[in-house]
């Protein structure tokens, strides 16, 4: 009788043990969540919020690259939806037409490369107007997050971009606003995963 009373006490404790380090660990997530909200609100200033009503989303557009402010440049933007889903698009612009079908992209000496998407594909997009051409592509495979990533991470290095044409490639420099750009772009994603669950 008296190991069974040990053993009913040790089992009591134990449960105590358990119940204690549960609540501390969801304080602890809670805080982590409030963070997560607070930066969430903070990093949503940078952003221009397009909402769809038919099927209950919206689309984060950076401040730096609205249409008005890059259609007339070579650029790389993110488009991140509200539930924290994003992908990269870039932006030929030039006078002359590349029919580039990807990127890739040199930071310090790594070189990363996209998918590479056909120009017959619905998500290489090409148009003209006066004497310049656009010719945008959206990359949306799970290989193409690296490059986003490693944009993000690429603190104060040069990113260099090659658009790889059918006959000729294009390089050039990504600006500092759009590293930024994407850079808040992959963290919202991230909080959106995080702080609205």
């Amino acid at each position: 009788a008296k190991t069974e009373t040990i053993d009913l006490v040790q089992k009591q404790k134990n449960e105590a043990l358990e119940k204690a380090k549960a609540d501390s660990i969801a304080k602890l997530n809670e805080a982590k969540k409030e963070e997560y909200k607070k930066r969430l609100k903070e990093l949503k200033k940078n952003f221009i919020v397009k909402k769809d009503e038919f099927n209950n989303t919206a689309w984060y557009i950076h401040k730096n690259q609205t249409i008005d402010n890059s259609y007339n440049r070579k650029c790389l933007k993110t488009h991140i939806n509200s539930d924290g889903y994003i992908y990269l698009e870039d932006q030929f612009y030039s006078d002359d037409w590349i029919f580039h079908t990807s990127i890739q992209v040199k930071i310090a000496e790594n070189i990363y490369n996209s998918s590479v998407v056909e120009t017959y594909n619905e998500n290489n997009k090409t148009e003209n107007g006066g004497e310049s051409v656009w010719e945008n592509i959206s990359y949306t495979d799970d290989k193409d997050y690296e490059i986003i990533r490693a944009i993000a991470k690429s603190g104060d290095n040069p990113v260099k971009i090659r658009f790889v044409g059918k006959q000729y490639n294009s390089d050039f420099t990504l600006s500092k606003k759009d590293k930024k750009a994407i850079k808040d772009g992959y963290e919202l994603a991230y909080l959106l995963k995080k702080a609205e669950k």
